[in-house]
């Protein structure tokens, strides 16, 4: 029993000891005790109690890793009140991926470039804010595949890319985009990324969080298609000196 972590939760939910003692029916000063760490092993019954009134874990009040992390417990609940083919349609979602995960077996490193751009606002980035970082990747699919990385610094493209994503690309200035692709072009020293769209041969990029005008694209000669978008990767040694 870690008596600090129970703190900690009781904490996050605005409990105080009195309001705890009222909602699990522990008496008051036994559970004083164990909050101040007094009682150092409290019955098994009367952390259930506890627990279940702070909707919680009782793998929470140890040092153990909890079996449904913290964070998650609200997903789930939502998660359980979903109708029976939403629920299968996240699960398929949920397996799709790990399976996807799992595939990407590495097979060495690589050295790459990765670019972050310090400047940018409504979507377009300015390519002389460019900065250059040398980064080494697993070798797997998706890396094979791309030229360059991109490190969104920014929220623009939320919420189909979150800050801090690593996002990959494949140089293919030869090759015309295809519909529904994400790509990203360069226009009088602005790149832009978004979904390439041709409708009624009109050209146009669809931005990724719906709060920024489609750019459209009536000279192609102005354009210059700089990659297509490939995947999201993992640079831990990148993203966690933010």
């Amino acid at each position: 029993m870690n008596y600090k972590k129970l703190k900690e939760i009781m904490q996050s939910k605005n409990f105080t000891v009195e309001e705890l003692s009222k909602t699990s029916r522990i008496p008051i000063g036994t559970l004083s005790k164990i909050v101040c760490g007094i009682t150092p092993n409290p019955r098994y019954n009367t952390m259930e109690e506890v627990a279940a009134s702070l909707n919680c874990s009782l793998d929470e009040f140890s040092n153990r890793e909890p079996m449904v992390p913290y964070s998650y417990e609200d997903y789930i609940q939502k998660f359980k009140r979903l109708p029976a083919h939403q629920k299968e349609y996240i699960k398929y979602v949920i397996n799709l991926e790990y399976d996807k995960m799992v595939s990407l077996t590495s097979s060495g490193k690589k050295a790459m470039k990765c670019f972050e751009f310090t400047s940018v606002e409504d979507g377009l980035a300015d390519y002389g804010s460019q900065k250059v970082h040398d980064v080494w990747v697993e070798q797997n699919p998706i890396t094979r595949e791309c030229t360059f990385f991109v490190w969104v610094r920014t929220s623009n493209l939320e919420p189909k890319f979150c800050r801090n994503s690593v996002l990959g690309f494949q140089y293919l200035d030869g090759r015309l985009p295809k519909h529904g692709e994400i790509w990203m072009f360069l226009r009088a020293g602005y790149l832009c990324i978004g979904c390439y769209f041709k409708r009624h041969g009109v050209q146009f990029l669809r931005s990724l969080n719906g709060t920024i005008d489609d750019e459209l694209i009536t000279n192609s000669l102005e354009y210059k298609r700089v990659g297509r978008y490939v995947g999201t990767i993992d640079i831990p040694d990148l993203t966690s000196t933010v």
